[in-house]
């Protein structure tokens, strides 16, 4: 550990983990200064496996509730920085200083950054709907499906599976009292942080997936928590949760009904407007797909994604100019964001601007080697 380097808690909530934590903590024992686990009623072999690697192991009674979970392990973190996982997830030993250079340098008005989360399958056929921040377009890493394929993949975490679908996740942020965990399932802690919020292209390797069966148990229970929470109390955000929860399901029509209820509560929540704007780009509907992204972007311009996605859509709907200008501004808020560099390239190329393609490109691959795969610059 670097002089001065700032101090950081891995903060998990876990039940009946056994088969994935050891991995989990081998992962991170060298890279965080504490480990705390909140058990929420485990019956297998999972505390003793976590009382092997700290002491900090609390007892949390399940509620139905995932954010109070997560919050009350936010409490007994002492570190100036929190990074959060699953017991299912992993980081990279090769991405540790990756993490420590962000929190040594993070200027201070950056509450968090946001990390990928690489969402391993088996087959193809395992495919789910959930971020669709990736959209294909000519020339993208991933396939028609979105899966990106594990061959060749210089991580090792990714061996033996078909491929990952990325999304990002703010997973890394200060420890300041105000930070909070919101909804009750696929909890965000994103909307409490007051600062700037950076993208990063650092890596975290999510197997639970893995085992299809098992996960789709774990969409019933996130789906009748959402609805259960609906019927207590019907805002904004319970409608966008519960959208959130249906388009991971593939109820891409019941999502879009949550999102245009929850915007219809709530105009300015930009979360809505963006989700619904993706939901319309799934389905190819280029036009609403645009009108939403559009009003996403009105009510929060910071946020790359927004302009990532209207990238897109404005490049299906053969609008390359304003194609360009959204991925230019994605890279601009983003500038290690391979993925949009790539698509502005391919997008100057289709416009015949042969020289910042090359530009655009270069430093795609420069930011994800990856990207050789598809990419050939000479």
């Amino acid at each position: 550990m670097k002089l001065n380097m700032p101090t950081l808690s891995a903060c998990l909530i876990v039940k009946n983990e056994e088969k994935f934590l050891e991995q989990c903590l081998q992962s991170i024992k060298d890279l965080a200064d504490e480990i705390i686990i909140v058990d929420t009623g485990s019956t297998d072999r999972t505390k003793e496996i976590a009382q092997r690697f700290t002491n900090k192991v609390y007892d949390f009674p399940w509620c139905n509730d995932f954010s109070a979970a997560r919050n009350q392990s936010l409490k007994y973190a002492v570190g100036e920085w929190i990074l959060v996982l699953d017991a299912d997830e992993t980081i990279s030993q090769e991405d540790h200083h990756k993490i420590k250079e962000l929190i040594i340098n993070a200027a201070k008005e950056v509450s968090g950054f946001v990390l990928t989360q690489r969402n391993y399958l088996q087959s193809e056929n395992d495919l789910q709907f959930g971020s669709v921040s990736g959209m294909k377009i000519k020339g993208t890493a991933q396939g028609e499906s979105g899966l990106v394929p594990s061959k060749n993949d210089s991580y090792s975490e990714s061996k033996n599976t078909a491929g990952w679908l990325p999304t990002p996740i703010v997973r890394l942020f200060r420890n300041e009292p105000k930070i909070a965990f919101s909804g009750v399932v696929h909890e965000d802690v994103s909307p409490s942080l007051a600062g700037r919020i950076i993208s990063t292209s650092i890596l975290f390797h999510h197997y639970g997936k893995l085992s299809l069966e098992s996960w789709k148990q774990k969409w019933a229970v996130y789906e009748q928590l959402g609805e259960r929470k609906l019927q207590q109390e019907q805002d904004y955000y319970n409608y966008f949760e519960l959208g959130r929860q249906y388009l991971e399901n593939k109820k891409i029509n019941l999502a879009q009904e949550m999102f245009q209820k929850s915007i219809e509560l709530k105009k300015d929540f930009w979360l809505s407007w963006f989700n619904l704007g993706s939901i319309y780009l799934i389905k190819n509907e280029l036009d609403a797909a645009i009108t939403n992204l559009e009003k996403a972007k009105e009510i929060n311009p910071n946020v790359s994604l927004i302009y990532s996605n209207l990238g897109v859509a404005y490049v299906k709907n053969k609008k390359h100019q304003k194609a360009v200008a959204n991925f230019l501004e994605a890279v601009k808020l983003n500038p290690e964001d391979a993925g949009a560099y790539k698509n502005l390239g391919f997008c100057f190329d289709e416009i015949g601007d042969k020289d910042n393609a090359y530009l655009a490109l270069k430093k795609a691959v420069e930011l994800n080697p990856e990207l050789k795969r598809i990419i050939q610059i000479g």
